[in-house]
């Protein structure tokens, strides 16, 4: 596991990003996917953490950070990293674990956990490389698609990624 500590200027490169990937959203005419259902208020939120946990990936890896949008109303398909890196971040809960759609890309899924005052643990990765209908649970909502869980005891040490 990596910690990292984010500053004012890595906290405004992701506000940046989470807005214009927001505003890219509002000019294509779509919101979140797979049955999201919050408002505006909470997708800025959610678009805000997830910037916020590809930012503290990249710090803590010594990596670039590209901030991507979409703004000509093209879908962004590309990995959030090179090598087919994505990252998933989440606020510290009892129970975190890390969630994969069964339709996404093949890849290298990252957890990033938001511990509070911009502080970052990097708990570690899982390779997505097959379908996993074993992992497959939809937590009782009905009206969201069924997603792959992978616990954190099972997450590929970050150091061997």
């Amino acid at each position: 596991m990596k910690k990292i500590k984010l500053e004012a200027n890595d906290i405004e490169l992701a506000l940046n990003t989470s807005s214009k990937r927001f505003i890219g959203n509002i000019r294509m005419g779509k919101g979140f996917s797979y049955g999201y259902q919050g408002d505006y208020k909470k997708q800025l939120g959610d678009s805000f953490l997830g910037a916020l946990g590809e930012l503290a990936y990249a710090k803590s890896m010594n990596q670039f950070y590209n901030g991507s949008y979409s703004d000509d109303k093209q879908f962004y398909s590309d990995s959030d990293f090179q090598n087919n890196i994505e990252i998933r971040c989440q606020e510290r809960k009892e129970y975190n674990f890390l969630l994969i759609r069964p339709g996404e890309k093949k890849g290298k899924y990252i957890l990033v956990i938001h511990e509070g005052d911009y502080e970052f643990s990097i708990l570690g990765w899982f390779p997505f490389i097959n379908d996993m209908p074993e992992r497959l649970t939809n937590f009782g909502y009905q009206n969201r698609p069924a997603v792959y869980k992978v616990d954190i005891k099972e997450l590929y040490n970050i150091n061997d990624l």
